[in-house]
């Protein structure tokens, strides 16, 4: 009886600490990166990355869906960046329209970029995609550029990207590399979506590229 005396009051504490108006639950994806001690600009890049990295896994893999479209018309840049980005990501086909007008009128290029990226994954738009081609930055006509290969890639990169971050990221792994030290080995996908691993080219002279 001594038990259920004090297990009793311990449950209806718990399940008043869950319902009780008030009380804020955890942030979500989108607002922790808002609120990134170090945002994603040129001065931090080698600032907060892990920060960064795990957040944009978060928002590409469990955001609402409703949220990264309002993060679309979000006063941040940041927070537009992402959200368009994710919904590239995310093959959400219902946003092509306001990704389209961010790519044609949002002041801030890394906006405009990230939109436009998500076109071309989409495989959307490409009218607004040879727009970007003149865009009035070098950043944006670059990324159109790609943009415009995805539009006749017989592979799927948006889903080779989907599935590359559904698989997940752990803190612990994160910089592990360092300047100067054997590289550790891991494995990745081609954008042919064969298996890769580092090992199996020791000896040889491999080109890595990644996009971020």
């Amino acid at each position: 009886m001594a038990c259920r005396s004090i297990c009793v009051p311990l449950m209806l504490g718990a399940v008043l600490a869950v319902t009780s108006p008030g009380r804020a639950g955890p942030p979500s994806p989108i607002e922790r990166y808002r609120n990134l001690k170090h945002p994603p600009t040129f001065e931090n890049f080698n600032k907060g990355w892990e920060e960064r990295v795990l957040v944009e896994f978060d928002i590409v893999n469990s955001a609402e869906l409703t949220a990264l479209r309002a993060g679309l018309k979000d006063d941040d840049r940041f927070v537009r960046s992402i959200a368009a980005r994710a919904l590239g990501i995310r093959g959400d086909k219902d946003s092509a329209e306001a990704l389209a007008e961010l790519v044609k009128s949002d002041p801030e290029c890394i906006v405009r970029a990230r939109a436009v990226e998500s076109l071309g994954l989409l495989k959307m738009m490409p009218e607004v995609i040879d727009l970007a081609k003149k865009d009035s930055t070098t950043e944006v006509q670059w990324v159109a550029r790609m943009a415009a290969g995805e539009l006749k890639s017989e592979i799927d990169s948006r889903e080779l990207m989907q599935q590359a971050y559904a698989v997940g990221i752990k803190a612990d792994k994160l910089g592990v590399a360092k300047v100067g030290q054997p590289a550790p080995d891991f494995s990745a996908h081609t954008s042919d979506g064969k298996p890769f691993k580092l090992s199996s080219v020791v000896g040889k002279k491999p080109i890595l590229l990644y996009f971020a």
